[in-house]
């Protein structure tokens, strides 16, 4: 079965600059289909405006469609009450562009990774450490870093911190909405490779949107690209990649530096 379904999605909002304009319909997303197998990383590709973060906010269930489904596991996101709906995101997580507004810098790291452990499961305060401390092991931190705070840590070890949070409930699906963008090059290698590592060991899938195809060659396993809310063009196989057709597809192309060397 596949992990995720889209069918025939479209949004589009209402936008006005004036209160003395009429609003104008914008497009953001027009039919979009596509599936994402389980274990795959599809990486979605586009300008800034194709619509690609858009996608990935239906997907979440953090904006609703004007038309078509969003089916995950089976399940038609939806149209599913609350209770059903919380039962089904513990096999959905998020990583966000920005790591930094991504976490409360009230809390401390292991506070920020606990928050779906404590959503979802009942464990003593020695158990959740513990887990916590094995997840900050797994992303590349120490576990001496769970009573930190995030203004303590890097914006490329808050990323790691984020990704802990993103695995801890061991999901099915986790949507990387520019995960790496805000990185410098170097960083972006190793968060790359650490996605890649967990991605096998814990058989995930990923959705990985990014305007960047550089990143997304290097950890994609498949892609499609997206212009003025639409696809224009898919591939299955990453190593024809110099063979993608469309404009769009060859600007971002020769935005394209010597690869990146794997670390792993």
């Amino acid at each position: 079965m596949s992990i995720l379904v889209l069918k025939n999605i479209k949004k589009t909002y209402l936008l006005r600059n004036s209160v003395f304009e009429k609003r104008k319909s914008i497009a953001a997303v027009k039919n979009i289909s596509l599936t994402l197998e389980h274990g795959v990383c599809l990486g979605i590709v586009g300008e800034s405006g194709s619509g690609k973060s858009t996608l990935g906010k239906i997907i979440l269930g953090l904006e609703k469609p004007d038309q078509g489904e969003v089916c995950f596991l089976g399940k038609n996101l939806h149209k599913l009450n609350s209770k059903e709906l919380k039962e089904l995101r513990q096999n959905l997580q998020v990583v966000f562009q920005d790591c930094y507004s991504a976490v409360n810098p009230r809390l401390t790291i292991g506070e920020i990774i606990a928050e779906p452990i404590r959503n979802y499961k009942r464990l003593s305060s020695v158990e959740e450490e513990n887990q916590v401390q094995q997840l900050l092991k797994k992303v590349g931190l120490s576990p001496e870093d769970v009573h930190k705070y995030p203004s303590q840590f890097s914006g490329g070890q808050l990323q790691r911190i984020n990704i802990a949070r993103a695995i801890a409930l061991k999901p099915k699906l986790i949507i990387l909405d520019e995960a790496v963008s805000a990185l410098d090059a170097l960083v972006q290698i190793q968060i790359l490779n650490l996605l890649a590592q967990l991605k096998e060991e814990f058989q995930l899938s990923y959705l990985f949107i990014s305007h960047d195809i550089q990143a997304v060659n290097y950890i994609a396993d498949c892609l499609v690209v997206m212009h003025q809310g639409e696809i224009v063009e898919s591939l299955d196989d990453m190593e024809q990649i110099e063979q993608l057709e469309h404009p769009v597809s060859k600007k971002l192309l020769s935005s394209i530096l010597p690869p990146f060397p794997k670390l792993f």
